[in-house]
């Protein structure tokens, strides 16, 4: 399975950057097909966070969080939140999202896809995943 962080769902559904909105739709597209597309119900609570952020309507955050759900979102458990709080104590806290997102998917899949460079280079090296780091 690989799993989407929370940036690579906001490129998906928004176009901010075009470079960027492709990229996270042909992957979104190809793991899906080949049914490893993998997300958690952090990665939504962050996704209806930023979308309310740029402005998007209620409407079409609840739409598009709905058809998220149809792919069996995963919580976290107290396993993956001591990891993540372990992987911040070495980072730094402010990171803990980031660093939980890497717990959950590191209990789930073989891949984590994520646009967010400065904080996964530095969770890569503690890690017991392949993080790829998108452009």
């Amino acid at each position: 399975m690989i799993y989407f962080d929370t940036d690579v769902l906001i490129n998906l559904l928004i176009p901010q950057d075009s470079a960027k909105h492709k990229l996270a739709k042909n992957l979104y597209q190809d793991s899906t097909e080949r049914e490893q597309f993998f997300i958690s119900l952090l990665c939504l609570q962050e996704t209806a966070f930023v979308l309310q952020r740029l402005g998007q309507h209620p409407d079409d955050i609840e739409a598009m969080l709905a058809a998220f759900l149809n792919f069996q979102p995963v919580p976290y458990s107290i396993m993956e939140m001591e990891r993540a709080i372990y992987l911040a104590k070495r980072i730094g806290f402010q990171n803990i999202n980031d660093c939980l997102h890497t717990a959950i998917a590191e209990t789930h899949c073989s891949k984590l896809l994520t646009f967010n460079k400065a904080d996964f280079k530095r969770i890569g090296n503690l890690a017991n995943i392949e993080i790829t780091l998108l452009q």
